[in-house]
């Protein structure tokens, strides 16, 4: 009975035992059951229709743990589907393809709504690499906002392989955002990703779709130019980077980790070596959120920025057309040479008739045996009383043996200034210190310059290739302002062709070297056969240091303007320009002192002019408030051109101290006394248009620089100087034929060659390919291709035109006084 019972239990006991069972089975069948449905209904319905809707009953897994949705997807497929903090998507993809001419595709992912404290996490997984990102897309702007993308895209590459396998990644989408999330994703190749020599591509961009493609050097090519060209100015970054796969750097964050890049608006090249880059290289293009790293100013910016791009890659210049273009400009400079020393073999067997020599007034004085009127009478019976003390004046004061120091003798400076106020003066009223005071002089030019070059040149050459080197390390192409549609790398140089054609300016400065050296060997030969009265008594004194200064200044700026284009930035433009100043101030110097040799101003005094100018360029460049600085350059010109006007109208007699406003009420009270009419009435005339005319030039220059305020104030000085050198040649041009002296056929042709040369190369100059005073993006816009040889730009050009132009300027001046020669200097007028 016992044992019934028992068996009667354990039956009720199984019973329910089994039912729990059969529950438990059936509910754990129906949770798996729901997932297995919809990956059903997804394989049904993903590969047939372009865009399905993925639907998950959330309310069945209401409070359960995240399920992974795993899923098999093909190329070119848009799949819709909602993910949240308990749904997540993973799509598989594996295709085939052929490396050899595709290698990459393009993840496009795109969420609505977005939420940035919940955003959408995009993970793409691949055999070597994970690369991610998250909707909406944040990207920092210049003010330090964010730019929101619900839609963003990345490229994904593959090590190149020659045979056709398969591969295999995962697409992964999840979010903590506990609300559905409207997720669109789609996996399609990239088009033309291996780019071809001399082919072309066009691609459009937006800040949250940057694009990168592929370049494989072809045999025995070793230099290609990438140019980028586009058709609106939204800021873009151009990056090259080497081959490594999978890994690319293609977000803005990213692209100053490895290779070469550029900032663009809509124009831009870069040259591209295979020493640099072995395997070949990408490509990498990536808009900015905004545009202040290309214009430096802060504006509101649209997320909806889309950019067309156009890139083509080219080979550069072949081995053979770079010797072409290397080689031809030495050959053309050569000619130079060949044209001197021909020139030198007509004037080598030259020598003068002591007949030729006429005997000038101060020589027959300085061998006459008394100073008494009656002979002076006898030299010249034409003058009157009055010229008779005059030139015996010149005598007593001529014949002291001591004639360097003769300014130092308080008699002797009131006879000079008293000769200076002369009416009509002649070389000889102003050149009594002699000539080995004129040479000690002039050589002084040429001592300061050479340790002025010596001590500006080191720093400068220090400092460029410091910029150079820190260019090629860091691959940060905005350093330097190239124009980088022609630009050709040779060495470490980024720019070998712009520092080359500054080789005209060092050739044509030792030619010119050569030919005042061979020019002061005859005159010093025919001075010692004729007993020195040559050098002491005829022509024009000659300042063989100021002009072997003048051509010292040419090779310099040769050579600091080779250093300017190692790297040319806004910070070091004044070493393109500084010596051009000297230039100028030299050769306006010279021009006086033809004249003037006693009152021309000493080295220091020049050298004093040319350290103001050097210090407002630098000034320049670190003062924000350009109207203030302006205001303050505009009186020190005002005022140095008053004091230099006052100079040489008193021909040095006026001294510019605190004495000067005292003299000038005793002036014009005088001429006040005197009558009406010799207040407007100038003693000197000529001096005084000379004067009027440069000071109006000057005032319209100052007025300029104070409305318009130009960035380039190196250059606006520059200007200043050449225009105050040009009206001051030519009114010496004008005043040397209104005196009926003559210009001499060699010095005629170095004038016309000097403008033949020098009106093109303003042109180029005007033209120019690139400009430090925008950004570097902004540069670019000017970058055009090279004119000669496929090598040489206009800014070359340029370079070899002005330096012919200011070698045939410097041999004017050295023979624009040959017809005076054998000319008494008692008879040459000073003007």
């Amino acid at each position: 009975m016992a044992t019934a019972t028992a068996a009667i239990k354990l039956k009720f006991l199984l019973i329910p035992a089994i039912v729990t069972a059969l529950m438990g089975t059936y509910f754990t069948a129906l949770y798996i059951e729901s997932p297995a449905k919809e990956r059903d209904i997804f394989k049904q319905n993903s590969h047939s229709v372009v865009r399905r809707d993925f639907r998950y009953d959330t309310s069945v897994i209401n409070n359960q743990q995240k399920v992974n949705v795993d899923e098999d997807a093909e190329l070119y497929q848009n799949y819709s589907f909602n993910v949240n903090s308990t749904l997540e998507y993973r799509f598989k993809y594996s295709y085939e393809q052929d490396l050899a001419s595709n290698q990459a595709i393009s993840i496009q992912v795109t969420s609505k709504p977005v939420n940035r404290d919940n955003p959408v996490h995009v993970v793409v997984k691949q055999q070597k690499a994970i690369v991610s990102w998250q909707l909406p897309l944040l990207l920092e702007t210049s003010s330090g906002s964010f730019q929101e993308y619900s839609s963003a895209s990345r490229q994904l590459c593959t090590e190149r392989n020659n045979v056709t396998v398969k591969h295999e990644f995962v697409l992964g989408v999840s979010t903590s955002n506990p609300q559905n999330l409207s997720v669109v994703a789609s996996v399609t190749p990239v088009q033309d990703f291996v780019v071809k020599l001399d082919g072309n591509g066009t691609v459009t961009l937006a800040a949250s779709e940057p694009k990168y493609y592929q370049f494989l050097f072809p045999v025995n090519v070793t230099h290609v130019l990438l140019t980028v060209k586009s058709d609106d100015d939204y800021c873009m970054l151009v990056s090259v980077q080497n081959l490594s796969y999978p890994a690319v750097f293609d977000t803005d964050q990213e692209l100053r980790y490895g290779g070469i890049r550029q900032t663009l608006m809509n124009k831009t090249g870069m040259a591209i070596s295979r020493e640099r880059f072995p395997d070949g290289f990408f490509v990498v293009f990536v808009v900015k959120a905004d545009d202040y790293e290309c214009t430096g100013k802060r504006t509101a910016s649209s997320p909806m920025r889309k950019k067309t791009v156009h890139f083509a890659i080219h080979e550069m210049v072949s081995y053979d057309n770079y010797r072409y273009a290397v080689f031809g400009v030495l050959g053309i400079f050569a000619i130079f040479y060949i044209g001197v020393f021909v020139s030198f073999c007509f004037n080598c067997g030259n020598t003068i008739p002591t007949e030729l020599l006429e005997p000038s007034l101060v020589e027959v004085e300085n061998t006459a045996s008394s100073h008494s009127p009656t002979a002076a009478s006898a030299i010249s019976p034409t003058l009157d009383s009055t010229d008779v003390e005059s030139e015996l004046l010149n005598s007593l004061s001529c014949s002291s043996p001591d004639l360097i120091g003769v300014d130092q003798m308080s008699d002797a400076s009131s006879d000079l200034n008293v000769i200076r106020t002369k009416k009509y003066l002649v070389v000889a009223d102003l050149s009594h210190k002699g000539s080995g005071s004129h040479v000690k002089n002039s050589w002084l030019y040429k001592r300061h310059l050479w340790i002025v070059s010596l001590f500006y040149a080191l720093p400068v050459i220090q400092l460029v290739t410091i910029y150079q080197n820190m260019m090629n390390d860091t691959g940060d192409q905005d350093l330097c302002y190239f124009n980088f549609l022609c630009a050709h790398p040779r060495w470490n140089f980024t720019d070998f062709n712009h520092i080359y054609s500054n080789l005209g300016y060092i050739l044509l400065g030792i030619l010119f070297h050569i030919s005042t050296a061979h020019r002061k060997f005859l005159r010093r030969k025919l001075s010692k056969e004729n007993r020195d009265r040559l050098e002491e008594h005829y022509g024009i004194p000659q300042h063989y240091g100021l002009f072997y200064a003048m051509g010292t200044a040419l090779l310099v700026e040769g050579l600091l303007s080779a250093c300017y284009h190692i790297c040319p930035t806004r910070a070091n433009f004044q070493f393109d320009t500084t010596f051009m100043y000297v230039i100028c101030i030299l050769c306006t110097l010279k021009i006086y002192q033809s004249r003037h040799p006693d009152i021309n101003a000493e080295a220091q005094e020049a050298f004093k002019v040319l350290a103001a100018v050097a210090v407002l360029c630098v000034f320049s460049l670190f003062i924000e408030d350009m109207l203030v600085f302006q205001i303050f350059v505009f009186f020190i010109h005002l005022f140095a051109c008053l004091a230099i006007s006052t100079r040489v109208y008193y021909m040095g007699t006026w001294k510019m101290n605190f004495g000067a406003f005292k003299r000038i009420y005793c002036v014009f009270r005088n001429d006040f006394k005197a009558g009406l009419s010799n207040c407007c009435r100038p003693m000197y005339v000529d001096r005084m248009i000379l004067l009027v005319i440069g000071m109006l030039t000057n005032i319209g220059w100052a007025m300029y620089g104070l409305v318009y305020r130009p960035p380039d104030f190196a250059s606006y000085m520059l200007g200043i100087l050449v225009t105050n050198l040009f009206l001051y040649f030519t009114f010496y041009i004008f005043m040397k034929v209104w005196h009926g002296e003559k210009i001499l056929c060699h010095a005629i042709f170095h004038m016309v060659c000097a403008f033949l040369f020098g009106i093109p190369a303003m042109y180029f100059f005007i033209n120019n390919a690139a400009t430090w005073s925008k950004t570097a993006a902004e540069s670019r816009i000017f970058n055009r291709e090279c004119q000669v040889l496929s090598f040489y730009d206009n800014h070359d050009i340029w370079h070899f035109l002005s330096a012919g132009s200011l070698f045939f300027f410097l041999m004017t001046l050295l023979t624009l006084d040959d017809d005076l020669a054998y000319t008494p200097r008692d008879e040459i007028p000073v003007f």
